[in-house]
C-alpha cells in the first residue's frame, strides 16, 4: 500500500468529505461526548455544496488520501488563520494522519504569511492541538438544537 499523501481539495471530494466529517464525529466524538451531543454535532455536517462554496470563496482545503486517491482526512483553513475543520475517518483515528495533516496546514499557513492560527476544538482535537503548541483561550459551553455541548477556543502564535 502506498503511503498517504496530501493534496488540495478537488470538487469530486465534496460528498466524501461530508461522510468523513460524520464518520469522524460518530467514531471519535463518541469517546468524549454523549450520544445526543454526537448526533446534534453530526446534524451540523457540511453538505457537499458547503465544501464547494468554501473552496470557491478561497478557503483552503487539503485532503489526505490513500494510494487509491480516496480521502482519509481533511483540513479547512480560512485565510485569516481560522482552522475550521480537521477531521479524520474513524478507522484512521490514532494513526498519526491528523497530526501529519495539521503539520502540512501549519507549513502552508506560514508560507501564506499568517502569524497565528485559531480554532474551536473538540475534546479530542484539543488534545492534538495542545501537542502542537496551541493554548486554550477558554472553554465554550453552548447549545446546539437544544443540546448542551462544548468545545475550546484555542490559538497558536506562529514563530520561526
Amino acid at each position: 500500500m502506498t503511503d498517504p499523501s496530501i493534496r488540495p481539495f478537488e470538487h469530486r471530494d465534496a460528498p466524501i468529505l461530508t461522510a468523513v466529517f460524520s464518520d469522524s464525529v460518530r467514531g471519535g466524538g463518541a469517546r468524549d461526548y454523549d450520544p445526543a451531543q454526537v448526533e446534534v454535532w453530526v446534524s451540523a455536517a457540511p453538505s457537499p455544496q458547503d465544501f464547494e462554496r468554501r473552496a470557491l470563496k478561497g478557503d483552503l482545503i487539503w485532503v489526505m488520501v490513500d494510494g487509491a486517491d480516496q480521502p482519509l482526512a481533511y483540513g479547512l483553513l480560512e485565510r485569516d488563520g481560522h482552522l475550521d475543520h480537521l477531521y479524520c475517518r474513524s478507522d484512521q483515528i490514532g494513526t498519526g494522519l491528523a497530526s501529519a495533516l495539521y503539520d502540512h496546514i501549519e507549513r502552508e499557513a506560514r508560507s501564506l504569511g499568517l502569524t497565528d492560527l485559531f480554532t474551536e476544538a473538540s475534546e479530542a482535537a484539543r488534545r492534538l492541538f495542545l501537542r502542537k503548541g496551541f493554548t486554550v483561550v477558554h472553554r465554550r459551553d453552548f447549545e446546539l438544537q437544544g443540546v448542551a455541548i462544548h468545545n475550546y477556543k484555542m490559538e497558536k502564535i506562529l514563530r520561526d
